[in-house]
């Protein structure tokens, strides 16, 4: 019964790493793990372009510079990560954190936090 019982119990532990869609901290994030460039579709990022030109008031033709800092957790259509943009990196740079997260297999949510 004991073993049974411990089975089950990683079991459980392992699944729960394996579905998990939660973000570690930022804090938490290594600089080697920085690529440049985005995961997010023509689309997405069009939409976070729009979101940042409305709310930070940036100009639409600004040159944006994207980094993905973390990479995706969770499965499929619940993954999520985070990125980076930096937007005017030569004058006054300013710089966001994106998370993402998926909501099903076709589309995502964002929430973009100013650094």
């Amino acid at each position: 019964m004991k073993s049974i019982t411990i089975v089950i119990l990683m079991s459980m532990v392992l699944w729960g790493c394996a579905s998990s869609n939660e973000l570690p901290p930022i804090s938490q994030i290594k600089p080697s793990v920085v690529e440049e460039g985005s995961l997010a579709n023509e689309k997405l990022i069009a939409d976070v372009t729009a979101s940042l030109v409305a709310a930070a008031k940036i100009q639409l033709d600004a040159k944006i510079i994207k980094f993905v800092i973390q990479q995706p957790v969770g499965s499929p259509g619940q993954r999520a990560w985070r990125e980076m943009w930096i937007v005017s990196p030569e004058s006054n740079p300013m710089q966001f954190i994106i998370t993402f997260r998926e909501a099903g297999l076709n589309a995502a949510d964002f929430e973009v936090r100013k650094m």
